[in-house]
């Protein structure tokens, strides 16, 4: 089986490490690289938190440092996000300092190069703001072109939970996702009306406990750490993240609907809003298929099993 290139980018944080673990042992797909963005933490913790995860998980993937902040917006502040992933975004887990050095290329110049050496195969997993996505673009016009699909956690097609009406990651960067969304790339949005209903349970954990892999003990100590958040009143141990993944190789637990999708880049109560026209009232065409339902028992299946095939490789 022919293996489907991936890039990961991502803003790492608990719920981002268990969708990077799942990518890598999923066979499906080929994992070339992973970018790191400014997000749930800021960068200076997310490129280190992917540079030792791959070390820890022994690959050897380039890791790749990206936008310290958004194109146009402030920096995410110190702790923005410290409630829900912890200080530097792994909760209370604390990996290996990794030995081995970032890519010398930035992220925005490495998803370029790599997309080129694929012919228009790449395939993008975005599951943090989309700042690198859109540099890139605004880099280099023949991009569209070399881009199979983007497979992102973002938005919502109801509600938000910066604002109203925002989710986090397309309301740290509204202006980026608006370039990306207006490329003419194909691309499949799982938004937080949907994530939030793929939340894991203490049996996924007792399961996973005896897969005794690093990807394993990460998973499981992770999940620890969100159920212990849950109980502090603070968020669940929920997918956002890894149900992106599973919309791009494991669909059948997804139920989506192409629509026309915009990001509203002003407005006191609307900034960061994800316009998601359902009802075709804009006469404009769809340009992102959008997750509405999940079948979350049969998810939580999934993700488990891509952890226990850590085991397959030792």
């Amino acid at each position: 089986m022919t293996k489907r290139p991936f890039i990961i980018d991502c803003d790492t944080g608990t719920d981002d490490a268990i969708a990077i673990v799942a990518a890598l042992y999923c066979p499906e797909i080929r994992v070339k690289a992973i970018t790191s963005v400014n997000g749930n933490v800021p960068h200076k913790y997310t490129s280190w938190n992917n540079l030792n995860l791959v070390e820890y998980l022994g690959k050897d993937i380039p890791v790749a440092k990206g936008a310290v902040k958004p194109i146009i917006g402030p920096f995410v502040e110190e702790g923005n996000a410290s409630g829900v992933h912890g200080s530097t975004g792994l909760g209370d887990l604390e990996l290996p300092v990794a030995k081995r050095e970032f890519a010398k290329r930035i992220a925005s110049e490495l998803i370029y190069e790599m997309a080129v050496e694929e012919k228009g195969e790449l395939e993008l997993l975005v599951i943090g703001p989309m700042t690198n996505i859109a540099i890139a673009l605004l880099q280099h016009e023949d991009l569209p072109g070399l881009i199979k699909h983007i497979w992102f956690m973002g938005g919502a097609a109801r509600g938000g939970n910066v604002t109203p009406t925002a989710e986090f990651n397309i309301w740290v960067d509204p202006e980026a996702a608006h370039v990306v969304l207006r490329s003419g790339i194909p691309m499949t949005m799982v938004g937080l009306d949907v994530t939030e209903k793929a939340a894991m349970i203490e049996e996924d954990a007792a399961e996973l406990h005896n897969v005794d892999t690093p990807a394993g003990r990460v998973v499981t100590h992770l999940l620890e750490f969100m159920f212990h958040r849950r109980k502090t009143g603070s968020e669940a141990a929920l997918m956002h993240d890894a149900l992106a993944l599973a919309s791009a190789v494991f669909p059948q637990c997804l139920k989506c609907e192409d629509c026309f999708v915009d990001v509203e880049c002003r407005g006191t109560y609307s900034y960061g809003h994800t316009f998601v026209d359902r009802r075709k009232q804009t006469g404009k065409a769809p340009n992102v298929s959008v997750a509405l339902e999940i079948d979350t028992p049969m998810f939580r299946k999934w993700l488990v099993e891509m952890v226990k095939n850590s085991a397959k490789e030792v």
